[in-house]
């Protein structure tokens, strides 16, 4: 007679990878496809990141991975400290709260400016003619 390693768990594993692979939690695993810009900049074109929660395993983990993926200049001293949505102005503070193909912009301790983000076109004067 063989003994059971752990006779209080009645669950198969076939039955715990069908409860992980089941439909209800198929967004949760599906890459959400972000782009992210930087705030104040109205030149930066964006960076394209897909949001996963085995990448990402909290908020802090996305802002220092932004850190080192979006260009160090002026606008962003100190690195990602905050994230915003481009229209509203409001403050994201949960990888939750990043939707699929949705626009995002990334700020240090400075407030949200307001500019048209990834919209910008080059003055009359210095397109080459």
């Amino acid at each position: 007679m063989s003994r059971r390693p752990y006779p209080n768990i009645n669950v198969s594993a076939s039955q715990t990878h069908k409860d992980v692979t089941d439909d209800r939690y198929r967004d949760l695993r599906r890459p959400r496809k972000v782009r992210f810009f930087v705030n104040g900049d109205r030149y930066f074109k964006g960076k394209k990141l897909y949001i996963t929660p085995h990448r990402y395993f909290n908020f802090n983990d996305l802002l220092n991975d932004l850190t080192g993926k979006l260009p160090s200049n002026l606008n962003l001293p100190y690195g990602v400290r905050q994230i915003f949505t481009p229209v509203s102005g409001r403050r994201v503070t949960e990888i939750e709260d990043l939707s699929d193909g949705e626009n995002y912009v990334c700020a240090g301790f400075e407030g949200f400016k307001t500019i048209k983000y990834g919209k910008a076109e080059l003055e009359p004067w210095s397109v080459g003619m």
